[in-house]
C-alpha cells in the first residue's frame, strides 16, 4: 500500500499560485516545496521530462497544465528570487545546528562541522558537532542520527537518549507526524529523497511515524495495529504492521 506525496505538494504550489503566474507569489509558511523542478509531458502513453517552462510545456492549456515544478518556492529559488536563512536545494531552507545548541556560524558553531550521526556529543570537539538541522520553513529542528531498525513501539522509547543527553539544548524530542517527514522528502532528488547535505547517512527505506491505524486482516489474525512511514528511497508512504522494523528520525 504505497502512495506518492507529490499530489499533495503539487496542490499545495497551485493553491499559492492562483492570483498570478509570478514567482512573487511562491509558496511561504509552515509548508515546505517538494524540490520537484522538472515537469513531464505524456502524448499517446510515452512521455519525457522536460524543462517547467511554458513552450515545453505547451502552456496551461496543452497536454500536462499546471505541474507542481512550475509554482512555489523551487520556482522562486530557481530564478534568484527567494531569500534563504541557510541553504539547501531548490526551495528548502535549512541551517545546521551544533549540540550545543547554536546555529552554524555563530559562537562555538563555527569552522569545517562535522556530521553527528550518534547519540552522545562529541568531547573533542564541541564547537564544530553538527548535530541538528533546523527547518527555517516549517520551524522543525531535526536530529541528524537515524535510529533503529526497531518496531514501532520500540520507536515510542527512542526519544529518551536524546532527551537525557540534551541533544542541540532540547529534551522535548519526539516521533514525527507523517506529514512532518514528508516534508524534508525532495521529490526532485535522487535516492535517498532528501538534502544530503543537511541530511547525511539518511537510510533509503522506512521512518516511522506517528499516524497509526487499526483494520481487520482475516479470522485467523483479526485486528492488525498498523503505523505509517515514509520511506527515503522515493518519498512514498507506506502502512506496514506496527511490529515491522523500520528506522526513526526524532523532530522538535
Amino acid at each position: 500500500m504505497k502512495c506518492a506525496f507529490s499530489s499533495f505538494h503539487a496542490m499545495v504550489g497551485v493553491l499559492t499560485a492562483i492570483g498570478g503566474g509570478s514567482v512573487a507569489h511562491a509558496q511561504t509558511g509552515l509548508l515546505n516545496d517538494t524540490g520537484q523542478t522538472s515537469c513531464y509531458i505524456s502524448y499517446y502513453g510515452t512521455g519525457q521530462t522536460v524543462a517547467c517552462n511554458d513552450a515545453a510545456n505547451v502552456g496551461n492549456g496543452g497536454y500536462s497544465p499546471h505541474q507542481d515544478g512550475r509554482y512555489g518556492r523551487d520556482v522562486a529559488a530557481a530564478a534568484g528570487q527567494l531569500t534563504k536563512t541557510g541553504g539547501g536545494v531548490a526551495g528548502f531552507d535549512f541551517t545546521r545546528i551544533c549540540w550545543n545548541g547554536a546555529a552554524e556560524g555563530a559562537a562555538n558553531c563555527t569552522g569545517t562541522l562535522a556530521a553527528n550521526t550518534t547519540g552522545t556529543a562529541d568531547s573533542a570537539s564541541p564547537a564544530t558537532d553538527w548535530a541538528c538541522t533546523r527547518d527555517n520553513v516549517t520551524g522543525l529542528v531535526w536530529s541528524l542520527q537515524t535510529l533503529g531498525a526497531m518496531n514501532w513501539t520500540a520507536a515510542q522509547s527512542a526519544t529518551a537518549n536524546d532527551n537525557t543527553n540534551r541533544r542541540c539544548g532540547y529534551s522535548d524530542w519526539r516521533l514525527p507526524i507523517r506529514r512532518e517527514l514528508l516534508n524534508i522528502v525532495n521529490n526532485g532528488g535522487g535516492s535517498p529523497a532528501i538534502d544530503g547535505n543537511y541530511f547525511p547517512a539518511t537510510r533509503t527505506t522506512g521512518y516511522w511515524s506517528t499516524d497509526v491505524s487499526r483494520s481487520y486482516s482475516n479470522i485467523a489474525m483479526g485486528f492488525v495495529d498498523y503505523a505509517w512511514i515514509v520511506g527515503f528511497g522515493d518519498g512514498g508512504v507506506d502502512l506496514p504492521a506496527q511490529t515491522d522494523s523500520n528506522f526513526v528520525r526524532l523532530v522538535r
